[in-house]
Parts: C-alpha cells; sequence; structure tokens
C-alpha cells in the first residue's frame, strides 16, 4: 500500500507520492504449520507518479505495485505509447486509463491530473471514474487522497474539523502541504506497530495552466 494525495488550489495542482515497495510473501513453515502471508518493504525508490510526455497530464497510482509484471512507472509508460494521443484532453487519458486498468481495480487507483485550457481536471480512477475537484458544476478546491489514510483522515476530518481554506491558497503553500500530508504518514507509522508501508523520498509533481515541472523527484530532482 501507499499513500499519494493532491492538492489542487486557484494557481495549480500539487501531486505528491512516497517511494517504498512492499510486496506480500507466503510463508510456508517446516513444522506442518498452515501457511501464511506476510509484507515486507524491498525498495524505497519506486516511482508512483508519472508525467506523460504526449500530454500535460499528470498520473499517480496506490495500491498494487507490480502490473502486468511493469512496475508502475513502466506501465503507464507503455500506456501512454499504446494508449495516448497529443490531442487527448485530460478527461480522455482519465477514460483510457479506466479502460487499459479495469482487470486491476479495486486493487489499484489512479489520480489523474491537468488542465484542458485554462480549466483544472482532477480524476479518482478505479471501477469509478470521479471528477473530485467539482461540485455541483463548480470548480472547487481541495485535498484528496488515497491508499493509506487513515492518518490523514484523523488529522484533516477530525472533531473539530481541521480548516483548510484551499481557496486563497497560495501555489507554494499547495507544494508544502502536499509534501506534508505524504510526510506525515511516513513519520507516524514510524510510531505505529504494523508494517511501515510508507517511506522513501516525497517526489512532487506541480501542474499550472501554463506548465508542468517536478518540484522535486528522487532521480530527476533530488530533495537537497
Amino acid at each position: 500500500m501507499s499513500i499519494m494525495c493532491s492538492v489542487y488550489v486557484p494557481e495549480g495542482i500539487v501531486m505528491a507520492t512516497e517511494s517504498r515497495l512492499t510486496v506480500n510473501a507466503v510463508v510456508k513453515p517446516n513444522d506442518g504449520k498452515p501457511q501464511s502471508q506476510t509484507m515486507f518493504s524491498i525498495s524505497d525508490n519506486a516511482q508512483k507518479i508519472v508525467l506523460l510526455n504526449k500530454v500535460r497530464v499528470g498520473i499517480s497510482a496506490c495500491g498494487l505495485a507490480i502490473l502486468d509484471n511493469k512496475t508502475i512507472s513502466d506501465y503507464l509508460r507503455i500506456f501512454e505509447i499504446e494508449e495516448v494521443r497529443e490531442d487527448d484532453s485530460v478527461t480522455d487519458v482519465a477514460k483510457k486509463l479506466q479502460a487499459y486498468a479495469f482487470k486491476y481495480f479495486p486493487q489499484v487507483n489512479f489520480f489523474v491530473c491537468g488542465y484542458d485550457e485554462e480549466e483544472p481536471f482532477v480524476y479518482s480512477v478505479n471501477k469509478e471514474l470521479k471528477r473530485v475537484n467539482i461540485d455541483n458544476g463548480h470548480i472547487r478546491y481541495a485535498s484528496s487522497w488515497s491508499g493509506e489514510q487513515e492518518v490523514i483522515a484523523k488529522l484533516l476530518n477530525s472533531q473539530p474539523p481541521t480548516v483548510i481554506n484551499h481557496n486563497i491558497m497560495p501555489l507554494k503553500d499547495a507544494i508544502d502541504f502536499a509534501e506534508f500530508l505524504v510526510d506525515v504518514t511516513i513519520k507516524l507509522q514510524r510510531f505505529e506497530p504494523k508494517v511501515k508501508t510508507c517511506g522513501g523520498d516525497i517526489d512532487v509533481l506541480v501542474l499550472t495552466k501554463d506548465t508542468a515541472f517536478w518540484q522535486q523527484h528522487k532521480i530527476f530532482k533530488p530533495k537537497r
């Protein structure tokens, strides 16, 4: 499992994930006891966000780490080669990804984000395709997350609720907030008596009306 989040404010969309890769393994005891499953980490360098080359669209993923015997990043690379056209809209990409990855739902979830002209689009892609940044026909600014949701849900949905005004949040604050949501999940897991499913570097992708860039990336733009 992973944690990914998208923070969407008037100046742009920020996507963030961590980098831990965990797998399930079957344990077969030698003493005749029933076999069991265990989860463990095999890498802190998984790539869970991609920026497509043909269109300015970001895709993040959580859940299953291997699809069609490929890593998430390689799976999405092949998806772009086979399915995405240079004139596709964000909605087109989201719909194509839903059809392409349908056999893996609900074990994997995607965020698909980007702009068409001046309009922001943030989709949650699973068995249901949902545009999460619209409410009653109006653009809404907020944060969405998926995967290991418990820490963020406790933080933001507690009583009394934490008030975050996304409508006036500058882009730099949205970048810091997206990184914080992933980071706090990683850090709290350190103290919990369970498998640490989130960890490694935090990758942050920023999309605006004019451009898309890596704020930080473990390979392309390492955090200093």
